[in-house]
């Protein structure tokens, strides 16, 4: 897996088909660039893997989900972000537990092999193509995102904040007078917007 530094972080997201009342509200600078981005998101409908998996600029840029406090925060953990080709270790760390035993052939595998030879046959796996907006801001000490994201004819805004300490987070959450329990992370937001939420694997 990757040998970077890992840094798990408390998040909280939500989804809507517009946002802009509250990037009103949490003060969303007028000069925030928006940085555009065209990426592959990989969901598990049997909810197996509880992993964020996306693909950008030719990366796999995995995160695991490592608890949910009571609060109803989720706490993520950055596990792999890797450029392909990626080698057999690093697929069986991702995929592994939705695999059968002789699924993994290859030593390497580049990113259409991934597709064709690992994620395809799975009927647990759904490939979600979409294109992303993103602007970064920082709000009451954490780090805030509003994203439009479209994928086919689907639009929709999220808006996320991270920090490291959940009290903060907490915090700012209170200060924008959003319930923390609607917590809803990328994937069931890109479920639940794709009809994909109840799908059966």
């Amino acid at each position: 897996m990757s040998t970077t530094a890992i840094v798990p972080r408390w998040e909280w997201r939500c989804f809507a088909p517009s946002l802009t009342n509250l990037a009103q509200a949490a003060s969303l600078p007028a000069d925030a660039v928006p940085r555009d981005s065209d990426e592959t998101y990989i969901l598990d409908l049997s909810a197996r893997l509880a992993q964020n998996v996306k693909i950008r600029d030719g990366v796999l840029d995995v995160k695991r989900l490592l608890q949910t406090d009571t609060a109803g925060l989720e706490l993520w953990e950055p596990v792999l972000k890797a450029r392909f080709p990626l080698g057999r270790k690093d697929i069986a760390a991702v995929f592994g537990p939705c695999l059968p035993p002789a699924a993994l052939t290859r030593d390497t595998y580049t990113l259409e092999q991934l597709v064709d030879d690992i994620v395809a046959p799975q009927p647990a796996f759904r490939i979600v193509g979409l294109h992303k907006s993103r602007r970064a801001f920082g709000f009451a000490g954490c780090r805030a995102e509003l994203a439009q994201i479209t994928t086919g004819s689907v639009s929709v805004e999220s808006f996320s904040l991270e920090h490291e300490d959940p009290q903060r987070l907490l915090a700012a959450l209170q200060t924008l007078g959003l319930d923390s329990h609607a917590n809803t992370n990328y994937i069931l937001g890109l479920k639940r917007a794709l009809g994909l939420a109840h799908a059966a694997a």
